[in-house]
This record gives structure tokens, C-alpha cells and sequence, in this order.
């Protein structure tokens, strides 16, 4: 088959542009010489593209701007605060998940490893919240989710493909579970509220099924088998279990942008929903979840590669930013993604719209030098599995929920509010 060519949304090229720099513009930036740039790129510290049509590779803006923060910082401590927030220095003590070459440790154990070995998501999800890792599988009691919460939903607003804002779902569902911080604290029930949370995120799912409406889960079930249940996936074991791994996989990542929101909304006294909704609001943006549904818009009504060359144009050209590939923190590619992808191409039977989804993957790779993060490889394996749209948004919001969970725990043992200084400039004007 011939090679494709691909474009990227933003439509608005006067900001695409702005994403990728020249060479020479780079070291302008940075104030170094071509060859020093070049260092860096060789060490993993910026990434480079290559252009079609042009000689000369491409750099990240963001990765230009991130170094040049760091360069900054060396020159006192307003610089480092300035500069810890744009991918700078950690601001955050933490002994949940460390960030390695190969992907996320849960508490030392690596995600990718816990996925094939752990016996499931319930026992990840207890190695996060409490440090002990049970080899044994286990399921937990449903917590009972009040009658009124899935009636929330009647109304639920659609995208313009007609398809229900899930993550809506999830934050109006999540806040709805009403029990007051104090209250949590005086029953000890923070654990069975937290599985609550699961539940209702599952039961949530069914949204995205055959009966578009919140399924109450039932009988003692992995959550990965109950939001199995909900979207209407087909229930056998390899099946099941792929679901588990996506979540473990999905479970956690240090101090990302949704992470950090959950933390200072417990460092405030929030309640355990209220920290998880924060979250959930701010996981639903363009550069988190909304990332999984423009894989799947992007391959939408393709029916072959044809098709597919019409859609995805001139990204090289409009140097835009081609969300949800190349993360900064692996230069070498999310092993997170890879193994995702790996597990969705073990499947025996492959529908043609995955096969197209791993076309785009590997040529986008093979063209541009860009490596799928994490949404990609789910919903490279939710096509796999035959799930409808928008279940690897959810998937991967149902399992990085049990991770949100866990940093609310910690913080709020920190025992202190999290308020950072701003640094005042004075304007034009």
C-alpha cells in the first residue's frame, strides 16, 4: 500500500504554526549554537519531526520553551517556581508513581509489568490506595449507588455525532453521591466511598452501549467485567481481561494536569466526589480524554486507506501539533501505548477499522517520527475489541479515577493547602 499523508486539527494555521520551530529558530530561542542543538536532540531533551517536501527537521515548540524554563531556573529560586509548572522541577512529594523510561511504577511495581501479573485492576487499585500488593484476585462488594443517580442522566447532552458526552456523565454522576467530608471521615468510609466512585463510573459505561442509560452494576464482578457489562462488549474471559489491563495500564501518572487538580481540591477539605469531579472536569480536556475521541473522529466513515488519505492531510505542511503523540517525558515513545497496541493486534479477529487505526499509527510513526501516547493505544484496543466510540475516553477515565483517588489520600495526610505564588508583571498598558 502507498504511503499516506496527514493533517492535524487545529484548523486555525496561524497557531499550527506556532507548534513546530526551525532549527534556527530554535537555537535563537534557547541562544545556542546549531550543534548544541543537535546535542540535545541526540540526548532525548527536544523532540525533532521531519517536514515533507522540506530538508530540515522541525522542533517542538514545547520542548524549546520547557528547556529554556530550565535554563532560567538556574537563576534563582522565583525562576524555578516560575518554571516548575511547564514540565520543570517536581513541586509535589509523592510516593504513589514514579515516572521511568519504561512508563509509570505504581509503589516501585511498573504498570506494564502489574498488567500481565497482577491478578486485576482491584488489587492495583489497593496497591495505590494502601501500599499493599494482594496476589490473590479478589472483587469487592457493590457499594450501593442511590436510585436518583442514574435518572441524572435522562437529559445528558450528545456530541455533533449524536454519541453521549461521557465525560459529562461521569462528573454529573460522580458529584451526585452525597456524603460530606466529615461525615467520610467520622464513618472511616473513604475506601468503600472510593469503590463507590468505580461503580458508578462503570455503571456509568452503559451510556455508550445498545441501551444508552446508566447500568447499576449487579453481583460480585471485577469493575472491568461490569463496565464490560454496561457498554454491551462481548463477555468471555480473554475479553475481560484485556478491559482489566487497559485499566491498570491507565490507573496512574505521577502529577499530571487532572492529578494535580485532585490534590489541591483535597488540600482545600473537599470531599472525596468533589476531588474526583474536579478532576474528572479537568480530564476532560482537549489535551486528555478529548484525545481519544479525535482518533476515533479522525478514522470515522473511512472504509479504506483511500478514504482515510482525505481526512488526515498536510499535518507537515500546517506544522501543527498532532495531539496525543510524541509525550515529552518519553522521547523514546509511551510504553504505556505500546504495550496497548500490542495487546490489541494479539487479538485473533481484527475488524477492519482497527486495522485502519494501527495504519495511521504506524505511518504517522514512519512520516513524522511521532509515537502514540496513551489515548491511542486505547483506542487503538477498544476498536480491537469491537466497543463503540468513545469507550477508551471512558476506559481510560474509569481506571486513572482509582489513581486520583489515591493522591487525594496522600494529600490530604500532607496536611497542608496548596497555594501557589503568582509572579506579578507589569503590563503594557
Amino acid at each position: 500500500m502507498q504511503p499516506l499523508s496527514f493533517s492535524v486539527q487545529p484548523s486555525d494555521t496561524a497557531k499550527a504554526k506556532e507548534d513546530y520551530l526551525s532549527s534556527r529558530e530554535a537555537a535563537a530561542i534557547l541562544e545556542i549554537k546549531a550543534s548544541t542543538l543537535y546535542t540535545y536532540v541526540s540526548r532525548g531533551l527536544i523532540r525533532a519531526t521531519a517536514q515533507r517536501g522540506r530538508k530540515e527537521r522541525m522542533y517542538l515548540r514545547e520542548d524549546i520553551e520547557a528547556l529554556k524554563a530550565r535554563s532560567q531556573a538556574r537563576n534563582g529560586h522565583a525562576a524555578v517556581a516560575a518554571s516548575a509548572l511547564q514540565w520543570g522541577q517536581p513541586v509535589i512529594n509523592s510516593r504513589i508513581t514514579a515516572i521511568t523510561p519504561e512508563g509509570p511504577r505504581y509503589r516501585g511495581h511498573l504498570a506494564t509489568v502489574l498488567a500481565e501479573q497482577a491478578a486485576g485492576f482491584e488489587n492495583v487499585v489497593e496497591l495505590l490506595w494502601t501500599g499493599v500488593l494482594v496476589h490473590e484476585r479478589f472483587t469487592w462488594p457493590i457499594e450501593p449507588i442511590p436510585e436518583h443517580v442514574g435518572g441524572l442522566l435522562t437529559s445528558l447532552e450528545t456530541d455533533e455525532h449524536g454519541l453521549p458526552k461521557i465525560m459529562q456523565a461521569f462528573s454529573i454522576t460522580t458529584s451526585a453521591l452525597d456524603l460530606p467530608v466529615m461525615e467520610e471521615m467520622r464513618r472511616g468510609a473513604s475506601i468503600t466511598l472510593g469503590h463507590q466512585i468505580l461503580f458508578v463510573l462503570a455503571g456509568c459505561c452503559g451510556l455508550l452501549g445498545p441501551q444508552r442509560r446508566f447500568v447499576a452494576p449487579t453481583g460480585r464482578k471485577s469493575i472491568a467485567q461490569h463496565a464490560l457489562e454496561a457498554i454491551g462488549g462481548a463477555v468471555d474471559e480473554e475479553t475481560v481481561r484485556a478491559i482489566d489491563k487497559a485499566l491498570i495500564i491507565s490507573a496512574d501518572h505521577e502529577l499530571g494536569s487532572a492529578t494535580f487538580v485532585a490534590r489541591i481540591a483535597a488540600s482545600s477539605g473537599a470531599s472525596l466526589q468533589a476531588c474526583i469531579a474536579a478532576a474528572l472536569a479537568t480530564h476532560s480536556g482537549t489535551a486528555l480524554a478529548a484525545g481519544c475521541d479525535r482518533i476515533e473522529d479522525l478514522v470515522r466513515g473511512c472504509d479504506n486507506v483511500q478514504q482515510l488519505k482525505r481526512v488526515v492531510q498536510d499535518v507537515e505542511r500546517s506544522r501543527g501539533r498532532l495531539m496525543s503523540f510524541d509525550l515529552q517525558l518519553y522521547p523514546n515513545g509511551d510504553p504505556r501505548a505500546q504495550r496497548l497496541i500490542e495487546l490489541a493486534k494479539s487479538r485473533a479477529r481484527q475488524p477492519r477499522r482497527a486495522e485502519l487505526i494501527y495504519r495511521l499509527v504506524e505511518e504517522i510513526e514512519q512520516q513524522l517520527g511521532m509515537r502514540a501516547n496513551i489515548e491511542v493505544g486505547l483506542v487503538c484496543l477498544t476498536a480491537a475489541l469491537e466497543l463503540p466510540d468513545r469507550s477508551a475516553a471512558a476506559l481510560w477515565t474509569l481506571g486513572r479515577s482509582a489513581g486520583w483517588v489515591a493522591h487525594v489520600f496522600e494529600q490530604r495526610l500532607a496536611g497542608y493547602v496548596l497555594r501557589p505564588r503568582a509572579q506579578f508583571e507589569l503590563g503594557d498598558t
